[in-house]
């Protein structure tokens, strides 16, 4: 009877959930570290913080569900998925040279990826809900992604504002897999920065927060969780459409 009478949860958000909790290891380290996910169109969705990664000398928390939102958005738009699984000595957003930029680039060779969106986590506190990195805002000559700016602003309008290089996460670092993907790989990408209160569904009991009693019970608005995924998801589409459109016209 009680059960009965308990809200459900959306089906699109069970599955990143049941995602997060099974497939992402945040705690054991290996040196399989990331996984890739073929796709069909010339976008890669990166993920490279979904589990704790070393930084300076000690480990640094994941990006609570960064991975199992680029798998979820992988398989709704069939873009190509790079996402850590496991604890890792390295870290792909810092590091000039790792595996899974040494992946990356096989990626972006191999299968003609025009574009990578590499999703990180934001605190609860920030005041924003996503950040979104291009390193210039204002110079297209130096912004990471000239091309696909207008879309991004179309798709994320009315949700956040202002939405470029906010509290310094520019992704202009010479380590971060925008910078990579723009000045070693020759495409275009952006880092987004998506606020906990847009990509937690549940936290996980072995969480880094949760095993120091910070949130322990933290849960997103599924509303917003929902709203922030639908708009990433037209994103990617309205961007591969672009990339066709550019290849036609060529």
């Amino acid at each position: 009877m009680f059960k009965a009478l308990l809200k459900k949860m959306n089906p699109t958000l069970k599955e990143i959930k049941d995602m997060e909790f099974t497939r992402i290891d945040y705690n054991t380290e290996s040196e399989d570290y990331f996984e890739i996910i073929e796709g069909k169109i010339p976008i890669l969705l990166s993920a490279p913080h979904g589990a704790k990664h070393f930084r300076n000398g000690d480990f640094k928390e994941e990006d609570e569900y960064t991975s199992s939102i680029a798998i979820e958005l992988g398989e709704l738009t069939g873009a190509y998925v790079i996402f850590v699984k496991n604890k890792t000595r390295e870290d792909s957003n810092y590091l000039i040279s790792t595996k899974y930029k040494d992946a990356v680039k096989k990626l972006v060779d191999e299968k003609g990826i025009k574009f990578i969106a590499d999703l990180h986590g934001a605190d609860k506190d920030r005041d924003y809900k996503v950040n979104v990195g291009i390193m210039d805002e204002r110079d297209m000559t130096k912004c990471s992604c000239p091309t696909p700016k207008p879309i991004i602003e179309e798709c994320l309008r009315g949700f956040q504002q202002p939405l470029f290089n906010l509290d310094s996460f520019t992704a202009s670092f010479s380590g971060t897999v925008t910078y990579f993907a723009k000045n070693i790989c020759g495409i275009e990408a952006a880092q987004f920065e998506i606020n906990a209160k847009y990509r937690i569904v549940e936290r996980k009991p072995d969480s880094s927060k949760a095993i120091e009693g910070v949130d322990s019970d933290f849960k997103a608005e599924e509303k917003d969780v929902l709203e922030l995924l639908n708009r990433l998801k037209e994103m990617i589409l309205k961007i591969d459409k672009k990339i066709e459109l550019d290849k036609k016209d060529c």
